[in-house]
């Protein structure tokens, strides 16, 4: 390429980032125009200081310009929180951001398996996450040597789709439906079905749930239910979420959270504020052994 290829070669990407700019101002004119005019020249200071205030803890304060966008995200998210009933959409401190995820992954790391008997494991997922998704492909050799399987999702709140995707894979065939995910998006398949290769063949499954049982985790108990055969639910009604989220990470350390999803079971059917009922109740009073009445189920 001679000089004169490679100067108009200049211009012209030149002249593509101008016009991109020049769309990217256009297009966000209003919004960049009311920012200057409320954070730079509103002059009612103290109402300005009430109003971010409200939205923005005292230690993340910066200036009203640099921390508008965050007082804009922190209102709009609340005000659509409250009037979808939907408490899972939010502005994310850089404090709770931070908070979360360190609990996720202590959680995560109570994570454990055991052998109860000669004929059963018991497989406890505190949360359905990176870590404890890992944590049965690592252990998937030894926890496939028994024919019976107790699994434990009592407290678990879910976690990541892809995760619970990834742990169904194991215990089911490949091209069967798991679920289904609705958003906005065109053009996009709702049907999300298995892509690995079954690995478990149990003779019986007994799915510990409880009230605390949530979202990923209930996806995951739903797939079991339908595809995996022998699969016994024994506990209380699950929390009853049906819904996903997105959360993007932003500057400073924040993070916005947002519902982007209509989660559904295999069936198409949705578990939203109403749970999955197990097939034998059983109380959480305290007085008894869960584990016990699943290794009696199995006996």
């Amino acid at each position: 390429m001679n000089i004169s290829k490679k100067y108009r070669f200049f211009q012209i990407g030149f002249f593509v980032m101008l016009v991109i700019f020049a769309f990217t101002v256009y297009a966000n004119y209003d919004y960049w125009a009311f920012k200057i005019l409320i954070a730079k020249n509103y002059v009612f200071t103290d109402a300005l200081d009430e109003f971010y205030g409200r939205h923005i803890a005292e230690e993340n304060r910066q200036s009203y310009f640099r921390d508008f966008d965050r007082v804009v995200i922190s209102s709009v998210t609340g005000e659509l929180s409250e009037i979808a009933n939907d408490r899972y959409t939010y502005l994310y401190t850089p404090q709770r951001y931070r908070a979360t995820r360190e609990t996720e992954k202590a959680n995560a790391k109570t994570v454990t398996h055991e052998a109860l008997t000669g004929e059963t494991v018991y497989l406890y997922l505190p949360n359905i996450s990176k870590a404890t998704r890992k944590y049965v492909y690592d252990n998937k050799k030894e926890l496939a040597a028994y024919p019976n399987l107790i699994l434990d999702l009592r407290g678990n709140y879910g976690g990541m789709l892809r995760d619970f995707q990834k742990i169904a894979d194991l215990f089911t065939e490949k091209g069967v439906i798991l679920g289904y995910e609705q958003t906005r998006l065109p053009f996009f398949n709702p049907a999300v079905k298995s892509k690995g290769i079954k690995y478990f063949y149990f003779n019986r499954v007994i799915i510990l749930q409880d009230e605390r049982t949530a979202s990923a985790a209930e996806g995951l108990t739903l797939a079991f239910k339908t595809h995996v055969p022998g699969v016994v639910l024994l506990g209380e009604t699950t929390f009853g979420k049906g819904i996903g989220q997105v959360t993007v990470p932003l500057t400073g350390g924040y993070a916005v959270k947002a519902t982007v999803l209509l989660v559904e079971g295999p069936d198409g059917g949705s578990v939203h504020g109403i749970g999955i009922k197990p097939d034998i109740e059983m109380p959480d009073n305290g007085e008894v052994d869960w584990i016990d009445e699943a290794l009696g189920l199995l006996d």
